[in-house]
């Protein structure tokens, strides 16, 4: 799917290292498009009054530029831990959040995780984008065999991960909006959705639903008896009537 352009994002800093390191950690967010960067107010001025920005980085000590810019939706604060002390004064000048140096991924995926809850919960933008956007991030694309992983962004509550396929042995429903991952490795890791979208993250060819709350994956099936299904950590499920059909279909012939 070709880059969506809707989601633009300026940075103001007249900091060099700052830029960069922030340019850096944004790159992977590759349906962000930074637009803009800036390292002086008027240049600032001049494009956030004449141009849709969603998202604007903008350095703490350069903040009365708020008096004379359209506002986005989206300010976040380029700040040192100095600043930690006024950040209620900073809030009520239409500050977001707050990103702290030393930037680190960890911190920058909280940041995002906020954005793009209250962006796609609350049609802060455009809901239809903030679909597009959670699909080209997390779905799992069939046309790119290459693809061996998928990164799903944390939250404030969720640390973000990489979770490489063959690592899994199967995903469960747990609750109406929680899944669980278990890994061969002997741990597990859950996660806030639901197991319907969950699934469409990972390869339907390898990834296969045997009931209303399993995923299997294909490689990690050790075995079939009547209607169980055995996995390689000794764990059986049920196979039901729905999708036996597709299940079979996908056993390695």
């Amino acid at each position: 799917m070709e880059k969506n352009k809707n989601f633009r994002v300026v940075i103001l800093s007249q900091e060099e290292d700052k830029i960069n390191t922030l340019k850096g950690l944004l790159s992977k967010y590759y349906l962000l498009n930074i637009t803009k960067i800036c390292r002086h107010e008027a240049e600032a001025i001049e494009y956030l009054n004449n141009h849709k920005v969603s998202l604007f980085f903008l350095d703490m000590e350069l903040s009365p530029i708020l008096l004379d810019i359209q506002k986005p939706p989206f300010i976040v604060g380029i700040c040192d831990k100095k600043h930690a002390k006024t950040v209620k004064k900073y809030l009520k000048m239409g500050f977001f959040e707050f990103f702290y140096t030393p930037f680190t991924e960890r911190e920058l995926n909280g940041i995002m995780g906020k954005v793009m809850n209250i962006y796609g919960s609350y049609n802060t933008i455009d809901h239809q984008l903030a679909q597009r956007m959670e699909e080209e991030n997390l779905k799992y694309n069939e046309e790119d065999p290459a693809q061996k992983s998928i990164f799903i962004q944390g939250t404030r509550n969720e640390e973000s991960i990489r979770i490489y396929f063959n690592s899994v042995l199967y995903i469960k429903k747990v609750k109406k909006e929680q899944v669980c991952v278990y890994f061969k490795e002997g741990y597990r890791k859950y996660f806030h959705s639901n197991l319907k979208m969950f699934h469409t993250k990972f390869p339907k060819s390898k990834f296969q639903k045997i009931n209303r709350t399993v995923v299997v994956n294909m490689d990690n099936v050790t075995g079939v008896m009547k209607n169980r299904i055995l996995i390689a950590d000794n764990s059986s499920f049920e196979l039901t009537r729905t999708y036996k059909k597709a299940f079979i279909e996908s056993m390695p012939k």
